[in-house]
């Protein structure tokens, strides 16, 4: 009976590395870590509450044997900080799997961080992990897969991901060992923005859930109706943007050039044209700002169907080639590229990184003293510069509310978190699709807020640096024919429920139930003559019975969760190839009903 053991190494709650142990089998699922600039500062309270978050990366991952870890997962672009260090400066030698947004996404964030610290310390080229040399080789060893896609980087184990809904590309992987499917189900969001909707199929299959991070409720607040409540928060922000612009205003959103702030810019940018404003200057302040904003015009099969919809158009899902090509749009890579600029006065809609604390300072010094020079004459008549707006959207409460701190003697903020990942009723709601599930597991911060009496599975809660350790019983659950012939016995007794006892047998190879409450009259020999069917009848008999088939001449692909089958239609005899026990079995039980109809 297998086992797997999960410990986690990244003390932070919104970043996570998982070090698993499946039998003789190890394997990393994401290298996140919490990256801060090398001089922020800090005040003695704030020291004692950050200590955990600040431990070294380096001296936490010497612990691991990296020689015996045999391939890494990655999630989202988020879950890569450490990534470089440990492609570049371990022994690990293994795949890595991610997909292609991932990896571009990836390397914009890490680029960017790499370039805030060198920035902001004159010795950070001795404290920091890795050089831009160390991440495009990190890039260039990551295997680029798709949602769905299996792949094997070991024997009897194969993985695949599932969209996760909470930016573009990012993946919650399943890992299947020996017919058990193991869930990892990292930064996810029902919220639906721009990426592509989070496939629940990822919980559905899986004998053991491992949520990687979960928000904290008490920095959250209520999650109730995460769509709603996303609306509110971006609606909220996009007023206050408004409502300066108005006034001729500028406007400062605090974020990085991906993510939530390409939708706060469209909703902004949109609403300008609806209510007939001058465009603003959008100026976008980050060495990948323009690499970022196009990747999100470039991967359109990575985006919603309402976004994908547009690329049949054809147009683009996002504004910023129609506001280049009115030249409203600018990318400068810092402070001295921009005073290199010339860039047109007026309303200004400025895009910096939380990290780039010298550039959000620069504007914000820059306005006040324009607001102080500006004549009653020109407020009055709403053609001077008085009024700014500084937004902020990012959902690391800690990291945020501490850059809020130290600009609000400045400059007012307008933070407005848009919280888009799990919490405690996210789980709640996700788990009752856990058909299959054993295990579960959870942080620790939000396992007493789970009710744990009416779940069928054990309910597990990990912390930093301890190993849980759950077996992978052999699944609980009845054969889907033994569960039917349950169903429609009840069903012929007009009940709901039903106590029903037997014995188990096994013939033939199928598993049967004997016991007095199914016993049937012996059905006639059904004789089939594949000889009249087609590739194409096939295909559309099995898609209307819930498969994902397709007619590939003369043969039939079939792609069901957890792997894939080709039925090779020969004239008088057929055969099956599947990828796995379980496609298999869903394959054949399809295929026997639709011939038997």
């Amino acid at each position: 009976m297998p086992n797997i053991c999960v410990t986690p190494f990244c003390p932070h709650e919104k970043y996570h590395l998982f070090l698993c142990e499946l039998d003789d089998t190890t394997f990393i699922v994401d290298a996140g870590w919490q990256i801060e600039p090398l001089d922020t500062p800090q005040s003695a309270n704030d020291k004692a509450a950050r200590t955990s978050q600040r431990l070294d990366p380096v001296s936490t991952l010497s612990t691991v044997n990296w020689a015996l870890i045999d391939f890494i997962l990655i999630s989202n672009y988020e879950q890569m900080a450490l990534l470089p260090y440990i492609t570049e400066y371990t022994e690990f030698s293994g795949p890595v799997y991610a997909t292609e947004p991932t990896k571009s996404y990836g390397r914009c964030v890490l680029e960017e961080q790499m370039q805030f610290a060198y920035t902001t310390s004159s010795s950070a080229s001795q404290k920091y992990l890795y050089s831009q040399r160390d991440i495009i080789a990190a890039m260039e060893k990551i295997t680029d897969v798709r949602h769905n896609e299996i792949v094997s980087p070991m024997p009897f184990v194969q993985a695949y991901t599932r969209s996760s809904g909470y930016c573009i590309g990012g993946g919650n992987w399943t890992v299947e060992y020996k017919g058990h499917r193991t869930a990892f189900v990292s930064t996810s969001a029902l919220a639906c923005l721009h990426p592509q909707e989070y496939d629940p199929s990822c919980i559905a299959e899986a004998q053991a859930i491992v949520y990687c991070d979960v928000s904290d409720p008490q920095m959250q607040g209520n999650m109730d109706g995460e769509n709603i409540q996303v609306t509110q928060r971006l609606n909220q922000l996009c007023s206050t943007a408004i409502a300066t612009l108005k006034q001729r205003g500028r406007v400062m959103l605090v974020g990085e050039p991906y993510g939530v702030t390409q939708d706060i810019l469209q909703a902004v940018i949109e609403n300008s044209i609806s209510l007939n404003l001058p465009l603003p200057q959008v100026v976008v302040v980050s060495p990948v700002g323009e690499r970022a904003l196009q990747y999100g015009n470039i991967m359109g099969e990575w985006l919603c169907e309402s976004k994908q919809a547009l690329l049949y158009l054809p147009e683009y899902p996002f504004l910023d080639k129609e506001l280049r090509q009115k030249g409203h749009l600018h990318f400068v890579e810092s402070l001295g590229d921009l005073a290199r600029r010339h860039i047109p006065q007026g309303t200004w809609f400025v895009i910096a990184s939380p990290r780039d604390t010298r550039t959000i300072e620069h504007f914000i010094r820059q306005w006040r003293l324009d607001a102080q020079t500006c004549s009653s004459a020109d407020m009055a008549a709403s053609t001077g510069m008085a009024r700014f707006s500084i937004l902020m959207h990012d959902d690391d409460v800690v990291a945020a509310q501490a850059l809020v701190d130290r600009l609000a003697a400045t400059a007012e903020m307008t933070y407005c978190p848009v919280p888009r990942r799990f919490t405690a009723q996210t789980v709640e709601q996700t788990l009752r699709g856990a058909g299959r599930a054993q295990h579960v597991l959870v942080p620790s911060h939000v396992y007493a807020r789970l009710s744990t009496s009416h779940w069928e599975f054990a309910l597990c809660e990990f912390s930093h640096l301890n190993a849980t350790l759950v077996s992978l019983d052999t699944d609980r659950h009845l054969p889907l024919n033994i569960q039917r012939e349950l169903a429609d016995s009840m069903r012929a007794q007009h009940r709901q429920h039903s106590l029903v006892t037997g014995v188990l047998a096994l013939a033939a190879g199928n598993i049967r139930l004997e016991c007095e409450q199914l016993v049937k009259p012996p059905k006639a020999e059904v004789v089939v003559d594949v000889a009249k069917w087609t590739p194409e009848a096939l295909a559309e008999e099995l898609t209307a019975n819930g498969l994902d088939a397709a007619a590939d001449h003369p043969n039939v692909r079939v792609a069901v969760p957890g792997g894939t089958a080709v039925i090779r239609m020969d004239s008088e005899q057929w055969q099956v190839d599947c990828t796995s026990a379980s496609a298999q079995w869903v394959v054949f039980d399809t295929l026997k009903r639709v011939l038997e109809s």
